[in-house]
């Protein structure tokens, strides 16, 4: 089992936990089953805290000061370049699917409102892809405020961060909710990496108390209806970053989850058309939009299992020919070098 160079092997798993919790909610979400989209409930507060936490564990450079940190340069070609690049193609690709999935299920959309929001998603993303464009957002923001104390820059993304993760905020954009609610957790990422590095190597018994912690403290606010009080989540979130570090840590011994963490750009980007169209189809040769309890509670994980496969093998797939530029920027717009994946 190997990880990138100089990369502990648990963040690997961590960031491969995080991904395969993001599948499953799609997969939840599309084929409607209410018991699984319950669990996602559950474990929302790992998922994309945790996510944008690696992602900032793994950009340290980004927020450094001095010459630790990266140049404009160095982060438009390593970073802002590719996040770019995807976010455009697959914009357009999930627009598509749209498109066709909801034709498929009877409930046709309309093309020029669709038209009209692939064209102001540079401003107002849309679909999954608000993450990618969300990390751009970060990293622009993270170097431009890096001669900011660490401390106020992390006090003043978790002012906004409070209240935007707490029940009934919405500023109508899943991207602008999404940068609000979660770029604490990025700069925790960038500025706590030592801490955190540490907290891996803590003794068994107190990662696993971490792990216990979030499940109770999470059954509890599930159960009592508790995001609706102002910080109730947004803790929370906190405990859910520090149970992900523990269950990464705990996984790291899986080869396939620190092969999916190594690099998550392929299943992310791919698994929501596949999901999509899928769930889609399968609505369409049943003729309905429900499936019975049973069936749905073994359908999304096979589909969220199957969306993965189907994700890699198109990235494999692509790979040799002028395809593979759906995940790398073209040459001629890279100064001749490939751009490497994240």
């Amino acid at each position: 089992m190997t990880s990138a160079p100089g990369r502990e092997v648990w963040i690997d798993a961590g960031r491969g936990i995080a991904v395969l919790l993001v599948v499953l909610y799609h997969a939840a979400r599309w084929f409607g089953v209410a018991e699984w989209e319950q669990v996602n409930d559950y474990v929302s507060s790992v998922r994309m805290p945790f996510f944008f936490m690696i992602s900032g564990l793994l950009a340290y450079r980004v927020g450094a000061a001095g010459e630790a940190g990266l140049s404009w340069r160095t982060l438009w070609e390593r970073r802002l370049r590719l996040y770019l690049w995807v976010f455009v193609i697959w914009e357009g690709i999930g627009t598509a699917c749209y498109l066709i999935g909801f034709a498929l299920r009877g409930t046709p959309l309309g093309f020029g409102p669709m038209l009209r929001d692939l064209l102001l998603a540079p401003v107002r993303p849309q679909f999954e892809l608000w993450f990618i464009w969300a990390l751009a957002l970060f990293c622009v923001v993270a170097r431009l405020l890096r001669s900011l104390d660490w401390r106020w820059h992390l006090l003043g993304a978790a002012i906004p961060s409070v209240i935007a993760l707490t029940d009934g905020f919405d500023l109508g954009n899943v991207g602008w909710n999404g940068a609000l609610k979660y770029y604490v957790f990025f700069v925790c990422g960038m500025y706590l990496r030592p801490l955190l590095l540490r907290l891996a190597r803590t003794p068994w018994g107190v990662r696993a108390s971490l792990v216990l912690g979030w499940a109770l403290l999470a059954t509890v606010v599930e159960v009592a209806g508790l995001r609706s009080v102002v910080g109730v989540y947004f803790v929370l979130c906190v405990a859910g970053i520090l149970a992900g570090v523990a269950l990464g840590t705990f996984l790291a011994r899986s080869a396939v989850l620190v092969r999916i963490g190594a690099s998550t750009l392929p299943v992310y980007l791919g698994h929501t058309p596949v999901i999509i169209l899928g769930s889609s189809l399968v609505f369409a040769l049943i003729g309905s939009t429900v499936l019975p309890t049973a069936v749905g509670l073994v359908v999304v994980p096979v589909a969220a299992a199957a969306a993965i496969a189907l994700s890699w093998l198109l990235h494999r797939w692509t790979a040799p020919g002028p395809m593979r530029y759906l995940y790398v920027v073209p040459e001629r717009l890279s100064g001749g070098q490939r751009v490497p994946r994240r």
